[in-house]
């Protein structure tokens, strides 16, 4: 019983594979969000240029 406690206590240690996933989701989702604010920005300017 004392050795199951001790095993459930020990700090969860995340693997290398999973702190790359979320780098590579922090990556992805920072070029399409930013990605599309710049195209949205974009298209803005270019209607309210030929707007003029």
């Amino acid at each position: 019983m004392a050795e199951k406690l001790r095993e459930e206590e020990k700090p969860v240690e995340r693997s290398t594979t999973e702190e790359l996933s979320l780098k590579g989701t922090l990556f992805s989702t920072i070029v399409f969000v930013g990605g599309s604010v710049v195209l949205w920005t974009g298209v803005l300017l270019v209607l309210f240029i030929m707007r003029h």
